[in-house]
C-alpha cells in the first residue's frame, strides 16, 4: 500500500509540474506577444496550441485594423497554408477510391500550353502534392503568361502553386464539383471547421484581419480573391487547429494512404523533405518528426507545426509583413522541440560568410524594384549590407557573400542581383521573387 501511495503521489507531482510548466509558457506568451507585435509593427496575431491531441488554448492579440480589436474567431487569409488543406481533401478522395495518386492528371485536364509537351503524361497528383511537377511557382515566373515545365516531373523539387491549381482543375473536371464544395463536403463540415471558406459575399468582413506592411500601415488590397487550391483560403485559428489534430490522427493511424502523406517523397535539404501537402522536419530526438507549412503574401504571414508523436502543435496567423519573425518566436516558446525544428527548417543547405564589398557597389543595388503586378520592393544601403522592405516583403537586412549575392542571417534566404537592374529572392533553394528596377 505504501508503494502504491508513493507512486500515486509521484505521478501527481509529475503531472502538476507539467501543468505548471505549460501554464508558465502560456503566461509568458500572453505577456510577450504584444511586445513583439509592437517591435515588428504587426497589428494582429492569432495563436492556437495543441496538447495531447486537443486544443489547449486559442487567443487572438491586437487589432484587425486600427480601432477594431480582434475577436477570438478572427478570420485570416492564410495564403499558401491553403496547400495542405487541398492536399488533405485530395488524400481523403484517394482513401475513398474516388481519386488515384499516380494516375496522369491529363486523363481529366490538359492545359493548352503543355498539350504537346512530352512530359504531359508524367504529371501526377503525387508530384503535385510533393512539389515535383516541374512547374514554376506561377507561370508568370517564366516571364510571360504560358505554362512551361522547368524539369521532368518527379526528377527534382520545385515549389509550385501552379501544380496545385492544375490539380484543382483535374479534380473539378472529374468530380463535377467546385473545389470549394468538395472541401466543404469532405473536410470542413465533418471536422466542424464552420468558419473556413473561400471569399464570398457572405463572408463576415467585420472579423477579417486586414493586411498591413512592415511599418504597420494597412494595405488597400481587395480581400476578394478567387477559389484557388494553392492560396487564399480564409479560416480561424481554432478551425486550422482542428485540421492539425486531424492530420496528427491520420499520421498515426490513417493507414496506407496517409503513410504516403508523412513519407519523405523527396529530400529538399538535410532534415527537411516534402511529404504530400506538408513539409517534413525529421531527425528530431527519439525519432520524432514534424509536419509544417506556412503562408506568405502581402500582409500575411502564417505558420503551423504539428508533431504526431507527442500529439502536439502550434498554429500562428498574422496580418503583417513582418509576422514571420513573431511566428518563429512563438514556435520556440510553445513547443519543446520548437528551437530545433526552426533551426533545421531555416538552416541553409550551403554555408554563407560575410565579406566586405565596395560602398559604390552597395549603392549600385539601391533603389525601387517592381514586379509585373505592381508590387514594389525598396532596397537601401545599411553600411556594408542592404536593407530590404516593400509590398509583401518583411523588413530585413542582408549581408554580402560575393559581389552580387547576399544572405540573411539565421534563415535560408538569399538575394542575387543578376545585374544592377534586377533582383532575385531565393528561399530554401527556390526562386520566390524576381523584380526589376523601376
Amino acid at each position: 500500500m505504501k508503494t502504491f501511495i508513493t507512486s500515486v503521489i509521484a505521478l501527481f507531482l509529475l503531472t502538476s509540474s507539467a501543468f505548471a510548466q505549460t501554464d508558465t509558457v502560456q503566461a509568458n506568451l500572453f505577456k510577450d506577444i504584444p511586445a513583439w507585435m509592437a517591435e515588428y509593427h504587426v497589428p494582429c496575431v492569432g495563436v492556437g496550441v495543441i496538447e495531447n491531441g486537443k486544443i489547449k488554448w486559442v487567443k487572438n492579440f491586437g487589432e484587425l485594423q486600427a480601432g477594431h480589436p480582434a475577436p477570438n474567431n478572427t478570420l485570416f487569409n492564410i495564403a499558401s497554408q491553403t496547400k495542405p488543406v487541398a492536399a488533405m481533401l485530395t488524400l481523403k478522395l484517394v482513401q475513398m477510391g474516388k481519386w488515384n495518386l499516380d494516375e496522369p492528371l491529363a486523363h481529366y485536364w490538359i492545359d493548352p500550353d503543355i498539350a504537346n509537351d512530352p512530359y504531359l503524361m508524367k504529371l501526377t497528383t503525387r508530384f503535385v502534392l510533393s512539389h515535383q511537377t516541374g512547374f514554376p511557382n506561377w507561370r508568370s515566373d517564366n516571364g510571360g503568361t504560358k505554362l512551361k515545365f522547368k524539369f521532368e516531373p518527379g526528377t527534382a523539387s520545385g515549389y509550385s502553386g501552379e501544380g496545385f491549381e492544375y490539380l484543382r482543375r483535374a479534380l473539378e473536371a472529374r468530380l463535377h464539383q467546385s473545389l470549394a464544395v468538395l472541401m466543404d463536403t469532405y473536410l470542413f463540415k465533418p471536422l466542424g471547421m464552420n468558419n473556413t471558406q473561400y471569399w464570398s459575399e457572405n463572408l463576415d468582413t467585420t472579423r477579417f484581419a486586414m493586411w498591413h506592411d512592415g511599418q504597420g500601415r494597412r494595405y488597400t488590397t481587395s480581400i476578394q480573391t478567387p477559389v484557388n487550391a494553392a492560396d487564399d483560403l480564409i479560416t480561424t485559428i481554432a478551425d486550422y487547429s482542428r485540421l492539425g489534430i486531424y492530420a496528427i490522427q491520420l499520421a498515426n493511424e490513417g493507414g496506407p494512404v496517409y503513410a504516403e502523406m508523412i513519407k519523405p517523397q523527396r529530400r529538399t535539404k538535410p532534415g527537411n523533405a516534402s511529404g504530400l501537402g506538408w513539409g517534413l522536419v525529421d531527425g528530431l530526438p527519439d525519432g520524432a518528426y514534424a509536419l509544417q507549412h506556412g503562408g506568405s503574401d502581402i500582409g500575411v504571414r502564417t505558420m503551423a507545426v504539428f508533431l504526431p508523436g507527442s500529439k502536439s502543435g502550434v498554429v500562428i496567423m498574422t496580418n503583417g509583413d513582418n509576422g514571420a519573425f513573431i511566428c518563429d518566436r512563438i514556435i520556440k516558446r510553445a513547443l519543446p522541440e520548437g528551437a530545433l525544428i526552426l533551426e533545421t527548417m531555416n538552416k541553409s543547405a550551403t554555408s554563407h560568410e560575410r565579406i566586405a564589398i565596395a560602398g559604390q557597389l552597395i549603392q549600385s543595388y539601391t533603389g525601387t524594384y517592381a514586379q509585373s503586378n505592381g508590387k514594389l520592393v525598396k532596397v537601401e544601403a545599411a553600411g556594408n549590407a542592404l536593407k530590404i522592405s516593400g509590398d509583401g516583403v518583411p523588413t530585413v537586412v542582408v549581408f554580402p557573400e560575393s559581389a552580387n549575392k547576399f544572405f540573411m542571417d539565421g534563415y535560408d534566404v538569399q538575394l542575387q542581383f543578376p545585374d544592377t537592374n534586377s533582383l532575385v529572392v531565393i528561399e530554401s533553394g527556390k526562386q520566390v521573387l524576381k523584380v526589376n528596377r523601376q
